[in-house]
């Protein structure tokens, strides 16, 4: 005798033969949650938010209340490393037109941002850009006599009203200075020009809220750059935190060396990649936090880190350079994966100074930056011969045995997917001409599962927001929480082809649900056998027959129906429901009640 039961289900690998996939396995499996093994729908999505337009591909959920949207494909946001900030400051990569010069880098507070329904509002160039004139200085007063003079020199810095300092003026020339002497300082008027000596105003008019001047001073073993916290203006008034209005172009220094303080920290503080002639490969793209208050991002093959805590300040010297063009980043537990158009690189280290980037063995690029998903201790992105993982310095094709190169690229669409993290799994969805789809890569089991989705429409972006771990995608002019509604989707599962060691009559087929109507589906030898609805009313059940003609619909008290008398070598059974425990095929109805 000869049965077949199934009780413990594991999606598809569309790389193996039908016959030969393990029992577990099966040749269709759409609209499927594998988490417990059985047979359990995923449910529909639910509206969240009605965008501006249906043109949007972008969204950020900003402070728990607005949602953030961009038209642009790649907007990276990342929320600001300071605990309490009650500026709520946000900075984002990806948005504007290299065309016009205006996919910069930008970053932007709650008091400007917010407006409706839209994007930002006001929005500023992340970075803070160095004066480009130099202070003119004059002596006046009496030297002290037999004192030996100090050779000194000034810069000065632009200061944001957010206290965001950056890199220092071109120093004057070397002035001897002696105590009792004054000095003073004529700085350059500034109009605002590109950057307004804050950021970039799109919209709005926001200037620096002061500038700082710094003197050398000669200590023991080096010359440094110290804050001049004392200065007169030229009204009369007295500066003594150092901190001079943006307006004043002029102001004495009259302060004793010993009386200089903190050292200038703000000198390799330049802005990160911008649209700007010094980056010929673009500005600063994919930004991402990592540890420790740092933000990491990338142009070209340099892999970017900004100073901790510190996001308007990206040094050269944090700078790393792949051997091929990085396509997208993504952090992991310990470390970030750079993904290229070559081989992936592993970047790890303590702090920015000391990270260095590992070339991971691995001979996949990353065919599609839209496929690049943190998955926590690990990166799973496209490459030409499948899905891929990234861990630590460790690289492995994730579906390698599910699926084959060609059918990857074939049925996949790994060039196309928009791809995010929801609840463990990998979620992705595709496009092709007027034709979507989705797939879901799912490692939570002990061996990981691949299903399709049924979609009526193009996803075109999507965020999962870290509070509430939920993904929320875009679809025509709406945010729809994914899977938000209680209305269950109709799974399908067709199993692997069961073979019997010679042509076979299997007289009867069960299945076992939580839910009804299930329908029913045998196949011998690729022929549609049977095609029965099965619904349940009380302890009754009724089937309804499609095929074949010569067994009538009824009434039955257990949930098994009979076949009809056909022999066939090679069998498959699809159930189609919501959730469904077990099927089985027999030859007896004895079988099934045993097993």
């Amino acid at each position: 005798m000869a049965y077949f039961k199934r009780d413990r289900f594991a999606g598809i690998a569309p790389g193996v033969a039908p016959r030969l996939l393990a029992d577990q396995f099966g040749q269709i499996a759409e609209n499927i949650d594998f988490e417990s093994g059985r047979l359990v729908s995923t449910t529909e999505d639910s509206d969240v938010f009605t965008l501006q337009n249906g043109n949007r591909r972008s969204i950020y959920y900003y402070n728990d209340a607005t949602w953030l949207q961009w038209s642009e494909d790649d907007v990276s946001v990342v929320s600001g490393p300071i605990p309490g900030d009650i500026n709520s400051r946000l900075y984002w990569t990806g948005q504007g037109d290299s065309s016009s010069d205006s996919d910069f880098p930008r970053m932007g507070t709650a008091a400007g941002i917010v407006s409706g329904n839209t994007g930002p509002n006001v929005e500023y160039k992340l970075g803070v850009p160095a004066p480009t004139g130099v202070v003119s200085v004059s002596k006046s007063g009496t030297p002290t006599a037999n004192a030996t003079p100090n050779d000194v020199s000034y810069v000065y810095t632009f200061v944001t009203a957010n206290g965001e300092e950056g890199p220092p003026s071109s120093p004057t020339a070397i002035l001897e200075l002696t105590d009792d002497e004054s000095v003073t300082i004529q700085i350059p008027s500034h109009s605002g020009g590109a950057y307004n000596f804050q950021h970039i105003s799109v919209s709005g008019n926001q200037g620096v809220a002061y500038k700082r001047l710094y003197r050398s001073n000669t200590g023991s073993t080096n010359t440094q750059f110290q804050l001049v916290p004392t200065l007169t203006l030229g009204t009369g008034g007295v500066i003594y935190n150092g901190n001079i209005p943006y307006n004043q172009t002029s102001v004495v220094d009259s302060t004793d060396a010993a009386n200089l303080a903190e050292v200038l920290v703000s000198g390799d503080w330049i802005g990160p990649p911008d649209e700007t002639a010094n980056y010929p490969d673009g500005p600063l793209q994919g930004l991402i936090p990592l540890a420790q208050g740092t933000m990491a991002g990338f142009t070209g093959k340099r892999f970017c880190l900004s100073e901790p805590f510190m996001p308007h300040a990206w040094p050269i010297q944090y700078r790393i350079t792949t051997e091929e063009d990085i396509v997208a980043i993504a952090s992991t537990a310990n470390g970030v994966a750079a993904l290229t158009d070559g081989h992936p690189y592993f970047v790890t280290g303590t702090e920015p100074s000391s990270m260095t980037a590992v070339r991971v063995d691995l001979a996949q690029a990353c065919v599609n930056k839209r496929s690049v998903v943190d998955m926590g201790d690990y990166v799973l992105y496209a490459g030409p011969d499948g899905l891929c993982a990234v861990q630590s310095a460790q690289g492995s094709i994730a579906t390698k045995g599910l699926i084959s190169a060609k059918q990857w690229n074939a049925d996949f669409y790994p060039g196309t997917i928009r791809a995010f993290r929801h609840e463990g799994t990998y979620v992705a969805f595709w496009t092709s001409g007027s034709n979507h789809g989705g797939w879901v890569y799912d490692p939570r089991g002990s061996e990981s599962s691949l299903s399709t989705l049924s979609i009526a429409a193009e996803v075109r972006g999507g965020y999962m927001h870290p509070k509430d771990g939920q993904l929320y995608i875009i679809v025509g002019d709406k945010i729809k929480k994914y899977q938000g509604s209680a209305t269950k989707r109709l799974l399908i599962f067709k199993s692997k082809k069961y073979l019997t060691p010679k042509p076979t009559s299997m007289g009867w087929v069960s299945v076992h649900a939580n839910e009804y109507p299930v329908t029913v589906k045998v196949y011998g030898d690729g022929t549609l056998l049977a095609h029965y609805i099965l619904t349940k009313s009380g302890s009754t059940y009724t089937q309804a027959t499609t095929v074949p003609s010569n067994i009538s619909s009824g009434t039955l008290q257990e949930p098994i129906m009979r076949l009809p008398a056909v022999v066939a070598q090679e069998w498959e059974v699809q159930v189609e429901g919501k959730d469904i425990n077990e099927f089985c095929l027999a030859q007896s109805m004895d079988e099934i009640r045993n097993t």
